[in-house]
């Protein structure tokens, strides 16, 4: 009896199926993972220039000002972003740094060294 059951090869594709699953599902995970970053890295960049835009034509008048409005546009995309705003030679510069792990979904990032995204943006100040 047993003789006969291990020469069968009825279901030897699910056993590599099951076997492959877990490989396949993590890959998706981090290519979501990865889309939700880019995504959302593209959001920031909006605000951090809709800010620095602001502040030239004198709508924002302080670095402050500028943070402010930057950490409370992207409060719901990144709550522990790092927000600096400086103004040298006239140019406005504003950096956002994000933690990946407020900008995914699955969090599979985080053991890959707990990765840091940085928005940069600069402006020449026109007032």
């Amino acid at each position: 009896m047993f003789h006969r059951f291990a020469r069968c090869e009825q279901g030897s594709a699910t056993v590599e199926a099951v076997i492959w699953f877990p490989v396949f599902a993590l890959i998706l995970c981090l290519v979501a993972d990865a889309a939700l970053i880019f995504s959302k890295q593209a959001l920031v960049m909006r605000v951090v220039q809709d800010a620095n835009r602001a502040m030239s034509v004198g709508r924002l008048m302080t670095a402050a000002e500028a943070q402010d409005y930057i950490r409370s546009r992207i409060a719901t995309i990144s709550p522990n972003a790092t927000v600096v705003t400086t103004v040298q030679a006239g140019v406005i510069i504003s950096t956002v740094t994000m933690p990946s792990s407020d900008l995914t979904a699955t969090r599979f990032v985080e053991p890959f060294g707990g990765l840091n995204v940085s928005v940069s943006s600069q402006q020449m100040s026109e007032a």
